[in-house]
């Protein structure tokens, strides 16, 4: 072999060992989040914007103790969960909006233009529908979504959403707000309304009745 053939393998052998190693430098490619992650990312960071001015709505018109207490610990925990949703979707190069969605402001407005004990109330009512909503898609993030980094969001703010919600639901009781889940819920209609139940025990009563009728025939 050739000095100048000898020259260009061993070239040849070092250029492929130190783009190996740049390789193995570099790691592998970060996963691009899938239009399911992103848009569960814009949907929890206007939650959380919309639940921060919620907060502080509390703060400035509430009457009750417990409302106040509510809107201060949304504050904290959202603008928390905010932080490092904020940071994860800069990585991923997810552009979030800057504010909540024009729904979520006419909600608020409609609550602020309440006072005194209607405020209150107003407040605890359109909590406990956002934040039932806030769970809802962030189920749908953890069984749909593909970047582990979003639905390790996810999960992580599953509990504290959770807690805000119970929270929200005792707070109700004490108001006297309606607290219902509406029908359809998780695919099944809810279960727990009176007529329904006095329904089911006419159906079962009747086929007692009929299933009595067939054997007094068939003896007969």
């Amino acid at each position: 072999m050739s000095v100048l053939r000898r020259t260009l393998a061993v070239l040849t052998t070092v250029l492929t060992a130190a783009a190996g190693a740049l390789l193995l430098a570099a790691g592998p490619a970060a996963a691009q989040p899938s239009q399911q992650d992103q848009d569960w990312m814009v949907f929890a960071h206007q939650s959380n914007l919309a639940e921060i001015a919620a907060g502080q709505a509390a703060l400035e018109q509430a009457t009750t103790d417990a409302v106040r207490e509510h809107g201060q610990m949304l504050i904290d925990d959202h603008t928390r969960l905010d932080a490092d949703l904020t940071a994860a979707a800069e990585e991923f190069g997810v552009e979030l909006p800057s504010e909540p969605t024009e729904e979520q402001q006419q909600i608020l407005a409609s609550v602020t233009a309440q006072s005194g004990e209607a405020f209150d109330r107003a407040w605890v009512e359109a909590q406990i529908t956002s934040h039932r909503e806030t769970l809802a898609a962030g189920e749908r993030e953890l069984a749909e979504g593909s970047e582990q980094a979003a639905k390790d969001l996810a999960s992580a703010s599953a509990p504290v959403v959770q807690m805000h919600l119970d929270s929200l639901l005792a707070t109700a009781q004490d108001l006297g707000v309606p607290t219902g889940v509406p029908a359809g819920t998780g695919g099944q209609a809810a279960t727990s309304s009176p007529a329904l139940a006095v329904t089911l025990v006419g159906v079962g009563a009747l086929a007692v009745v009929l299933a009595g009728a067939v054997l007094v025939r068939r003896r007969a």
